[in-house]
């Protein structure tokens, strides 16, 4: 991942996480094969190929985020939510990283989630990504992949 694209994530990562989901994380180097549990990913599409971005967190934080933005307790916080909150965490993000690139031919695409491990499952997170931690403790990471039409 790029530089410039690295410092565009975090940006929008951290503006996110904290207006809409009253959370607080610092970033660290993340390597591949990270073990978290939810996978959320979004594409911005254009005629010359796409942009990938994808994110991984652990459950813990998901329920946490999920609480936090419903404006319930954790315990309340049900699977349908969960997937929900990390969609709408994936169209922020990816709303955010588009309107930073600042580029009209764009167009942001659908956010998808699902629980990693499941078989059949695609993920595009190979590459080492942008790595962030909630006091102290690894909470999540990102990567964003160009990728071909």
């Amino acid at each position: 991942m790029a530089l410039e694209q690295e410092q565009v994530l975090r940006d929008v990562i951290s503006e996110v996480l904290e207006a809409m989901f009253f959370a607080m994380v610092d970033f660290e180097e993340c390597g591949p094969g990270r073990p978290f549990d939810y996978e959320s990913e979004i594409h911005l599409l254009n005629h010359n190929g796409r942009i990938a971005i994808s994110l991984r967190v652990s459950e813990g934080f998901a329920r946490m985020l999920t609480a936090n933005f419903l404006g319930i307790e954790e315990y309340q916080v049900n699977d349908d939510d969960l997937e929900d909150s990390l969609k709408e965490l994936a169209n922020m993000v990816g709303g955010g990283y588009h309107a930073r690139i600042n580029h009209p031919d764009w167009q942001l695409g659908i956010p998808r989630v699902w629980k990693i491990g499941v078989e059949g499952v695609d993920t595009t997170q190979a590459s080492a990504g942008v790595g962030f931690a909630f006091f102290g403790e690894p909470a999540g990471s990102a990567v964003v992949n160009d990728l071909p039409c």
